[in-house]
């Protein structure tokens, strides 16, 4: 990045610098401060208000999978999530008009917790903010922009140089976490080589109140208009996603909305009068541009790329958040261990088992932006497994298992 790096007026020396105050860069400050760990945050946005609004814009909704969930319930905010999120017991896959699979969370062996939730992200950055709160070893610098990073000869030590309104900071951390986003200013500034792409797809979302009688299942629809996923948009109401290619979608946008409630219509025949009742103006519905990004190495010399800095995700899938938020809790505890005087191998070993499984999602995820392909068998390729959404990744499960215990065990950190 062409900055000049300007003087520090002060230098802060801490075990690890987390960028990036969103869900997955404050889990990670919270499991690592709650270990003892001296912890500096950055964010380059102001810092939001407790008891504030939403941001302005259309609030970012996610649904979360059980295996995430419990991670959030070792840290003692799942509870306080659970009251302004919609519940879903369950979900059921369609191609076409047939009922292929029907499954329900508590019946799936070893599920942690019975349902899967729907929330706002800035709800459980609120919650995560309030514990973060409470740790004195914890700092947070609010509207900090990053201008330089360097690194020591031994590659034992980074530091980061900082402007916020008030000063110019040098942050010396050991490790630096990069959960800045898919644009992330760490990994342009560590030299880490990053392809960033657009989806070619098309990605359609509206929300209608909640219809009488609804059951909160999540359903997703397979067939020649692509992907349609009806589920819980928070507690809010109904969220009708629609995925499928650019020119699919284009035949359907380019005309009155009408064009859209009939396609929708198309797909869920039982909702149609409740869609032509509450769609009737196209700025009801949002469209998102998604992006897919690679990189070249998850880590160097000490700066970890944890969630879309690393790996961006289309939204097909809903596997964005719940992959960064296991795999920033599994970093922590990584990252905890090498403070220890333990190897950072660790690190290296988590992204080999990690990278093959999220790079095939991600292959997914684009397949189902195109043209879909006609034929019974290769449409049931096209769904993701049920059991691997709920549970996480199976080569990982162990890790994720151990990093929730980690969470629950705040301890006294070793090894200073």
């Amino acid at each position: 990045m062409a900055v000049e790096s300007a003087a520090a007026d002060r230098t802060i020396a801490t075990d690890a610098c987390v960028v990036g105050a969103g869900p997955v860069g404050l889990l990670a400050a919270l499991a690592l401060g709650r270990r003892g760990r001296e912890i500096t945050l950055l964010e380059r946005r102001p810092a939001p208000d407790p008891d504030g609004p939403p941001p302005p814009g259309p609030a970012v909704v996610n649904i979360v999978q059980p295996v995430t969930l419990h991670l959030l319930d070792q840290i003692g905010v799942l509870g306080r999530l659970t009251e302004g999120a919609g519940v879903i017991p369950g979900a059921e896959i369609f191609f076409g008009p047939h009922l292929a699979a029907r499954h329900l969370y508590e019946e799936l062996d070893g599920c942690p917790v019975p349902h899967a939730l729907s929330i706002r992200a800035f709800d459980l950055v609120r919650l995560l903010l309030a514990e973060l709160a409470a740790l004195p070893n914890v700092t947070v610098l609010w509207e900090a922009e990053t201008l330089a990073l360097t690194t020591d000869e031994d590659g034992d030590r980074t530091t980061l140089t900082v402007r916020t309104p008030a000063e110019t900071v040098a942050v010396d951390a050991r490790f630096v976490l990069a959960a800045d986003g898919r644009s992330s200013t760490i990994r342009e500034l560590a030299g880490i080589p990053a392809e960033v792409v657009p989806s070619t797809g098309s990605y359609l979302d509206v929300v209608v109140p909640s219809p009488p009688d609804w059951d909160g299942m999540a359903r997703a629809h397979f067939g020649p208009h692509g992907y349609l996923l009806e589920t819980r948009r928070a507690e809010e109401g109904l969220v009708l996603v629609w995925i499928t290619d650019a020119a699919t979608a284009a035949q359907v946008t380019e005309g009155p909305v009408q064009g859209l409630v009939e396609t929708l219509s198309g797909v869920v025949p039982r909702l149609a009068d409740w869609i032509a009742r509450h769609v009737t103006d196209w700025d009801q519905v949002r469209r998102v541009q998604h992006h897919f990004v690679r990189t070249k190495t998850w880590s160097r010399d000490g700066v970890v790329l944890v969630g879309d800095s690393a790996h961006g995700m289309h939204a097909f899938g809903g596997q964005g958040l719940n992959t960064s938020l296991q795999d920033a809790a599994c970093l922590a505890k990584l990252v905890d261990e090498a403070l220890a005087g333990g190897s950072a191998a660790g690190i290296e070993e988590y992204e080999a088992l990690r990278r093959p499984f999220i790079e095939a999602f991600q292959s997914l995820q684009v397949s189902n932006t195109q043209q879909p392909p006609a034929g019974a068998a290769d449409e049931g390729e096209r769904a993701p497994e049920f059991e691997v959404l709920a549970l996480g990744q199976p080569a990982v499960r162990a890790r994720i298992s151990d990093a929730a215990a980690f969470l629950a065990a705040p301890g006294t950190p070793q090894g200073r």
